[in-house]
């Protein structure tokens, strides 16, 4: 076959792109996060300031696009956002990447890119001396990432900041009956019902079926994250699509988009149920429907972390040794919700402002009462000295 080469006759700029980027990284990367990533190394050439809206625009994609494949990105350790000390984000910077198989593996691959074994290991500790001459520079300590130079990254401006977080969840569709139809002739979808029905142990309802393709279609659940999301329920006992939809929103929430990922965040999980009902004494390892709701809502719609939840149990059990229950939990972990606390600091914090009010209570309390002690010790004595003028007058009188 006749060899092919390819020149052009434009003089226009260009965007340099790693070649570990193109051979490891892209090629299992959805294509939309592809493309934000090649434009944010056009934007690292240009230096100039821009927002998430103006990347969507440029795609006509959502902000809320752009924002996933942001967090994509920095998960696969090629980018990391910067921030000032009080947690401002300014910036985004591009990080050096990596051959991500091994060499016997790809020799071929990286003899095409002029890199020999001995010198792609020279290259690597060239890289990670200059990185700690970074760190050095910057008294940075060894292993953690400098504070770019302004040339390095990426600027953000303020009314950027916030379009990283929040996280916009997909309305769920009324699907049609053809295209319910359709989709069940997907090999991979029609092997997912199959699963579930047998999961379940019964046929599966029309509205089992627009819950799991939601998942699928909305939530863009890859098959085999999808299929560990249903078996992940049953193993819990919640055979209900309406829990695998809660669970299924959580994680597209939290980012996670692999089973691995899952299998993480389902470990983490389990272990607070256990942790709870072993704190409070109850000799279970599975909590009742009403608990499991107590505890979704503590961890899921209060987003705190497992720390903070078993402190509140321990101060339960504390206050009230033989009558604490998941409702005096509750009641605390709500008032720390209202109260923003996000760590077990800020629960510290808290406790010393109510010690500090508490004792200025009590010596504002000591001051009034003194006060009040006084005023009925002068007034008693005047009472008195006037009593003794009375009778000594009636006495001169007579």
């Amino acid at each position: 076959m006749d060899t092919i080469t390819i020149t052009t006759r434009n003089h226009e700029t260009y965007s340099a792109v790693s070649n570990f980027f193109i051979d490891y990284y892209m090629t299992e990367a959805n294509g939309e996060f592809v493309k934000v990533y090649l434009y944010l190394v056009r934007l690292l050439n240009s230096g100039r300031a821009f927002t998430i809206a103006d990347i969507a625009d440029h795609f006509n994609l959502t902000e809320k696009d752009i924002c996933r494949a942001i967090r994509y990105w920095i998960k696969q350790d090629v980018i990391q956002l910067e921030y000032t000390d009080n947690r401002h984000l300014t910036g985004i910077t591009m990080l050096p990447l990596t051959a991500r198989r091994s060499h016997s593996d790809d020799a071929s691959l990286l003899s095409m890119l002029g890199v020999t074994d001995d010198a792609d290991r020279q290259q690597t500790a060239s890289d990670n001396a200059s990185q700690k001459a970074v760190s050095s520079a910057n008294n940075t300590p060894s292993g953690t990432m400098a504070q770019p130079a302004a040339a390095s990254a990426v600027s953000l401006r303020e009314d950027n900041i916030e379009s990283l977080k929040p996280v916009i969840i997909p309305k769920k569709v009324s699907y049609k009956a053809s295209f319910i139809d359709k989709k069940k002739e997907d090999e991979d979808f029609g092997n997912l019902l199959y699963q579930t029905e047998i999961y379940f142990g019964k046929p599966l309802t029309q509205t089992d079926v627009n819950t799991l393709l939601y998942i699928y279609e909305e939530l863009s659940f890859h098959p085999d994250l999808l299929e560990y999301l249903v078996e992940y329920c049953v193993t819990i006992g919640k055979k209900s699509s309406r829990y695998i939809e809660a669970v299924a929103l959580e994680w597209y929430k939290n980012g996670i988009q692999t089973v691995e990922e899952a299998k993480i965040a389902s470990k983490n999980y389990n272990s607070i149920y256990v942790a709870v009902l072993k704190q409070l004494g109850i000799p279970r390892r599975v909590p009742t429907p009403t608990e499991t709701t107590f505890i979704d809502t503590w961890y899921n719609t209060y987003s705190f972390n497992k720390s903070i939840i078993i402190e509140a149990c321990k101060r339960a059990i504390t206050t009230n040794p033989h009558s604490a229950n998941f409702n005096y939990v509750n009641g605390i972990l709500e008032k720390w919700h209202q109260q923003n606390v996000r760590k077990l600091s800020d629960i510290e914090e808290l406790d010393r402002k109510w010690a500090e009010e508490k004792k200025k209570k009590a010596v504002s309390k000591k001051t009034t009462s003194d006060n009040q002690f006084n005023h009925y010790e002068g007034s008693t004595n005047r009472d008195v000295v006037n009593e003794f003028e009375t009778l000594f007058l009636q006495e001169t009188n007579q």
